[in-house]
């Protein structure tokens, strides 16, 4: 195999690879390794998978002799990096190693028989349905910081995906604490919703950053795919039960604040800097027109802050996580927000004002 490849593009290309292949596996190091196989039609297909998450993208080159050959892609990305600017040649050696070549420097890298290399989860008869990435790419963004990141909790560690073919619905939780969003989506009609494992949300998310416009999205009973111009990522689905996330959200409230959303989320980052390390818990008091956030660490000291806000209800005192309610704020793009309250050991519910459908449940803590 020989092909003459842009560096840039070549490099881009083994910056996504690198993300998904499996770098730590022992019992199956080709899985650390990215596939480059050439077409006689002058493409270069780059294939990485962990057997969870695969990527596969075609890139236009000059191709010399079709062939494939498969090699660290760790290593490929570091020298490929550090190459000038121009045209790189590869040209596949003996006992599977791989020389590169540009202008005067020269690499020869170690590889492994290509035909190990697994296979890839198959497009072929799926039913892609185009959709704005953008908008694919903000259900991850204003959910995916609330999914669980305890493995052992494979039910918790991913974001249901929910889709009627009219809106799209994402809700994580960790059990702390729960994100739900919905936004007009004509995606793929679910029978049920879906559960997208959080290393898949976030390759998925890496995806979407790098195109423009419109996606192709199909789903079967194993995998979500993503299609975007000469790339295609499929991300096995965790086949567990989501708990049922309706029965957190509580439907009424006996208090609701109203407050500026940025002032609100300065005020939480300066008293989280006080606050216990392990916990970040923030004292919360309630009184007709302010908010008092009060940070109490006996190793390094107390800090009170006051807010201007309206308040709707009697009295409140509750403690909470403030970096939990910092992360949900920031999610959302409204000037101002409500926070709705039942009594001191209820959640906290925020909400945007006005009519996006974004909400987060905070669960109290002790104070």
């Amino acid at each position: 195999m020989e092909f003459e490849i842009d560096q840039a593009r070549f490099l881009s290309a083994l910056a996504l690879a690198q993300t998904v292949a499996d770098k730590r596996s022992n019992n199956m190091p080709i899985l650390a390794n990215v596939l480059l196989r050439t077409t006689k039609d002058n493409r270069l297909v780059c294939s990485a998978t962990d057997m969870l998450i695969s990527i596969t993208e075609s890139i236009p080159v000059e191709v010399k002799t079709p062939g494939a050959l498969t090699l660290g892609v760790r290593s490929l990305h570091s020298v490929v990096r550090t190459l000038p600017n121009k045209p790189i040649r590869v040209k596949s050696a003996e006992n599977h190693w791989a020389e590169l070549a540009v202008a005067r420097s020269s690499f020869k890298l170690m590889g492994q028989v290509h035909t190990d290399f697994p296979e890839l989860p198959d497009t072929k008869g799926q039913r892609f349905i185009t959709i704005p990435g953008h908008a694919f790419s903000d259900l991850i963004q204003k959910t995916q910081f609330s999914v669980s990141t305890d493995e052992a909790r494979v039910n918790l560690n991913g974001v249901l995906f929910e889709c009627d073919g009219v809106t799209g619905t994402m809700v994580s939780t960790d059990g702390h604490r729960l994100t739900k969003y919905s936004l007009p989506l004509a995606g793929p009609k679910l029978e049920r919703g879906i559960i997208i494992p959080r290393k898949g949300m976030m390759e998925i998310k890496r995806v979407l950053d790098r195109v423009q416009g419109e996606v192709g999205l199909a789903v079967d009973g194993q995998h979500i795919f993503v299609q975007a111009a000469d790339l295609t990522l499929s991300v096995k689905l965790n086949n567990v039960v989501f708990p049922p996330y309706e029965k957190v959200i509580p439907g009424e409230h006996k208090r609701r604040v109203t407050a500026a959303r940025d002032e609100l989320t300065d005020a939480l980052k300066r008293a989280e800097v006080m606050a216990p390390e392990k916990t970040a818990t923030v004292r919360v008091q309630l009184d007709k027109g302010t908010l008092h956030l009060t940070a109490d660490n006996p190793d390094l000291g107390v800090a009170h802050q006051e807010l201007e806000i309206d308040f709707e209800g009697e009295p409140l005192v509750a403690g909470f996580n403030a970096r939990y309610l910092i992360e949900v704020l920031e999610a959302i793009d409204a000037k101002e927000v409500h926070l709705d309250f039942q009594g001191e050991l209820d959640p906290c519910v925020v909400r945007p004002v006005g009519d996006v459908d974004l909400l987060g449940v905070v669960m109290p803590m002790r104070i």
